[in-house]
């Protein structure tokens, strides 16, 4: 009976959490959003991981949270702890398109050679994407059709920054190589290596080693080239 009463009273002691799914579910709906919709932006499996989320079925992590409370343009301190049904005045608003800056095929040379010139990055092409970033964001034109069907040539995919330890092996990430390469794949972490692996079953994976990556970027979104 002990552990039974100790998981009652954990959900008990944190009644406040409840509020994530009750804004979650709240926010959608004022932002007229599809859980089709809202699963693809997170880049969850399907509406049903959603719904989870909605539903206490499962709490969201961190990094979600983070994203979901810069999307709805809240703190995450009120996305988890208030119920922002109940506010006298929401901060519902028409989201603006943020802009971020922007690496075309044509400008990788440049690239490669300039990521750490403030006033190169600063003259870079910006792109508009359907919500805002957190972190330091940056689209990259994806050149060739090795990451089709998920991603097609042409398209632009946005990463946010991040440090060699915070990779996550088997996540979709741009990498930046010393010799010159920008890629899209998807990473698998070895010992002191990366396999940068294609969807596309035609093109074989590619071993780099880790003291020949420049940059990294975790998936965001990416735009289809219209």
């Amino acid at each position: 009976m002990s552990p039974r009463k100790k998981k009652n009273t954990g959900k008990d002691d944190n009644k406040k959490s409840n509020f994530i799914k009750s804004n979650l579910s709240f926010l959608r709906s004022e932002y007229n959003k599809t859980l089709d919709e809202m699963s693809e932006l997170l880049g969850l499996s399907g509406k049903s991981s959603y719904r989870a989320y909605e539903n206490g079925d499962a709490v969201p992590s961190v990094h979600i949270l983070m994203k979901l409370a810069s999307f709805y343009d809240v703190s995450l301190d009120e996305l988890v702890r208030f119920d922002l049904s109940k506010k006298e005045t929401t901060n519902i608003k028409t989201i603006d398109e943020p802009e971020v800056p922007v690496v075309p095929i044509k400008a990788r040379a440049g690239y490669v050679s300039g990521f750490q010139d403030d006033h190169f990055i600063d003259n870079l092409q910006t792109i508009k994407i359907p919500y805002k970033p957190y972190g330091i964001t940056r689209a990259f034109q994806i050149d060739g059709n090795s990451m089709e069907p998920e991603v097609n040539d042409g398209a632009y995919v946005v990463g946010i920054k991040i440090d060699q330890n915070e990779l996550q092996s088997g996540k979709n990430y741009i990498v930046v190589t010393d010799d010159g390469d920008i890629v899209y794949k998807m990473v698998i972490e070895n010992q002191n290596s990366l396999n940068l692996i294609s969807r596309n079953p035609k093109y074989p994976a590619k071993e780099v080693d880790k003291e020949k990556i420049k940059e990294m970027w975790k998936y965001y979104c990416h735009l289809n080239k219209t």
